[in-house]
């Protein structure tokens, strides 16, 4: 079956399910990598009850990380529902599989908000604080998404 990629004008190279979400793009910029804001091709895919995400250096290379994600996810639930999950930094109810890895969300009660301290992530300061620098910061990085360095071999 062909698939065009949300977002896109190319077809998805595997054969996702109809009832599966995919979008993806060449040119995506990601906030908050280890060296700094990056570009990266990627590919999403949206499971029930998850989000799978693939990134490289082109969109083809995205979606077939997105695919290996995506057939251990469905490897692990056919061998039983997913279970059991960790939290890991998590306090919003979702947790990790123990089996496959894969991130899932409401598969626990959430924490309560003053669960203790932490650092406000980007996209909070932006969205819930509406912090000027935050908004500067971001608004640069897509001014200027193409001197960003290339990134998202790794994933």
């Amino acid at each position: 079956m062909t698939r065009i990629i949300k977002n896109t004008t190319t077809t998805a190279q595997h054969d996702w399910p109809e009832d599966v979400f995919i979008q993806g793009g060449e040119h995506g910029v990601v906030f908050g990598g280890p060296d700094g804001a990056y570009q990266t091709a990627f590919f999403e895919a949206f499971p029930t009850g998850t989000f799978l995400r693939g990134e490289g250096s082109t969109l083809a290379e995205a979606e077939d990380k997105c695919w290996t994600q995506y057939q251990t996810f469905t490897a692990c639930d056919g061998k039983g529902p997913h279970g059991p999950f960790e939290r890991r930094n998590y306090t919003n109810g979702a947790g990790f599989c123990t089996r496959c890895g894969i991130w899932m969300s409401k598969v626990f009660e959430p924490l309560p908000e003053d669960s203790g301290p932490r650092s406000r992530r980007l996209v909070e300061r932006v969205f819930v604080d509406q912090d000027p620098e935050a908004i500067g910061e971001v608004i640069n990085a897509v001014a200027h998404a193409s001197e960003l360095p290339r990134g998202g071999s790794g994933k």
